[in-house]
């Protein structure tokens, strides 16, 4: 009977309440074995299911009580929720839209619809939706929230904040709206107040440390005092704020930095910082802590005051061991040498994170669509890629050298850079590590550019050596491409003039 399913899902939701999950799960499991086949018990099922976060059950049960009753657009609103925390924008758009085909009246299907959208990159029709959920419900925070996040998305931040301010202003204590204005506000180099919303980030998207017991430093006095700088968020956030770091030593302090293990030894050549660990001894006196991040806003530094590059550096004796053994194989006995290019085209797909996976989809860029980049005369190609997506090199047959094989960190990679004339990178650590290192980086990036390269422009403060070559819309990878080919060519020449005012 209906009734007595709903009976075992109360039984069930005050086990996971009382802490009790594997004992509500296992409940749960039993329980489904004589579900009756009616739509509200498949669809009590598949709540029961998202509850627990199992999107793969979830998604089941709301399609079972779908096939039973079609004309039930909170089905459909769930079924696309469960699709977008599985990681299907596809399938939770087509949900989505049918639900508010059923309901066009409600609110809550436009704004779910317009975030599966602005994390497709369709930032338009997110817009369009957005818009339509806070004109069916006035004030209605995730929709304000969404307006923001999709206007910031169409580099168009100075619009969101004056939306995510009336979200605040229902909702102080929003941390998804208060990061997200943040974020617009460092978009638009508006640093001081961007650096101090940027903190909400630990209430938003990042976990605290909870294994460090000395206060975390605020700007006091670091005379005298051991600092531990750790590392947060991906690897090019540490190797782009790490330039801060030595300042803290100039400051009076002795400075130990904690990072990842594949950045340890290029920071160990680093100047300004004191010890570099991967993990942490129990014994090693400390005084105050600092995420990696945190630096600029305690520091009161914005990108064109901080320290100059290079501030990474790589031996001289791994510089040619590395570097000039690359450029030694790739260029054998050419006279004259063709210029060296690397390429970097996809970022690290973080599966376990939906969120950065469906980032990552939209920076990232198939090597196919470099092709136009191999019709240059006079470069020879090699690739810095990492993970799965080298295998592309074989796939489309283009003309790109595997130069990877050995590597083991940040510091191999850095010595081998030295070996090349440019590097082409879309947005990963790469292009930190290049800047950092003050060599020639052109940079592919996404539309809805990531906050510290602005909104428009082909510079950066951070990185002097870097060019950014931006996409006019989202998935348009052909018109920067383009630019990139034309500018390779004007590169080529350049490099052949000089060659020949040498000769002569």
């Amino acid at each position: 009977m209906p009734n007595s399913f709903r009976l075992l899902a109360q039984d069930i939701l005050a086990l996971a309440d009382a802490g009790d999950t594997s004992g509500a799960l296992e409940k749960l499991h039993e329980g489904i074995q004589t579900l009756p086949q009616d739509p509200h018990s498949t669809f009590l099922a598949g709540c029961l299911y998202e509850r627990f976060r199992d999107w793969y059950q979830a998604r089941r049960f709301y399609l079972q009580s779908l096939h039973l009753n079609v004309n039930a657009p909170r089905i459909w609103h769930r079924l696309g929720i469960v699709s977008l925390e599985a990681g299907d924008l596809d399938g939770a758009e087509r949900a989505l839209k049918v639900a508010i085909q059923q309901m066009p009246s409600n609110a809550h299907y436009h704004v779910d619809l317009s975030m599966v959208l602005a994390r497709k990159g369709a930032f338009d029709r997110a817009l369009e939706h957005a818009m339509t959920g806070e004109a069916l419900s006035p004030d209605h925070v995730p929709a304000l929230n969404n307006i923001g996040h999709v206007l910031q998305g169409l580099g168009r931040s100075a619009e969101s904040l004056p939306y995510y301010d009336r979200a605040i202003a229902l909702d102080p204590e929003n941390a998804v709206c208060r990061f997200g204005r943040a974020v617009s506000l460092l978009k638009m180099g508006d640093f001081e107040p961007g650096w101090r919303e940027y903190e909400w980030r630990w209430r938003c998207s990042q976990t605290p440390r909870t294994d460090l017991t000395v206060p975390q430093w605020e700007g006091e006095d670091l005379r005298g005092k051991t600092i531990l700088v750790h590392h947060e968020q991906g690897y090019g956030d540490t190797l782009q704020f790490i330039c801060f770091v030595p300042l803290l030593k100039a400051l009076g302090a002795t400075v130990v930095v904690q990072v990842p293990v594949p950045l340890v030894r290029i920071l160990e050549w680093m100047e300004g910082i004191d010890q570099v660990v991967s993990i942490l001894d129990p014994s090693l006196h400390l005084d105050l802590h600092c995420p990696m991040v945190g630096l600029p806003l305690r520091l009161k530094m914005t990108p064109s005051m901080a320290p100059g590059c290079p501030y990474l550096r790589v031996p001289a004796e791994e510089q040619e061991r590395q570097g000039g053994a690359l450029r030694q194989i790739i260029t054998e006995n050419m006279t004259p040498p063709d210029l060296i290019v690397g390429l970097v085209w996809s970022g690290d797909p973080r599966p376990h994170d939906p969120i950065a996976s469906q980032v990552d989809r939209r920076r990232s860029v198939p090597l196919e669509k470099l092709a136009p980049l191999m019709d240059v005369e006079g470069i020879r190609f090699v690739s810095f890629q990492l993970g799965t997506p080298k295998n592309q090199i074989a796939e489309t047959g283009l003309p790109v050298v595997e130069v990877t094989d050995g590597i083991v960190d940040f510091a191999d990679t850095a010595a081998r850079l030295y070996g090349v004339d440019l590097l082409i990178s879309v947005d990963t650590s790469m292009v930190h590590l290049a800047g950092g290192l003050g060599l020639p980086v052109w940079m592919l990036s996404r539309s809805d550019a990531c906050w510290r390269w602005g909104e428009t422009g082909t510079t950066t403060p951070w990185y002097p050596s870097m060019r950014i070559f931006r996409q006019p819309r989202s998935g348009d990878w052909e018109s920067p491409v383009a630019e990139i080919a034309g500018m390779l060519r004007q590169f080529v020449g350049l490099y052949r003039a000089n060659l020949e005012t040498e000769a002569a």
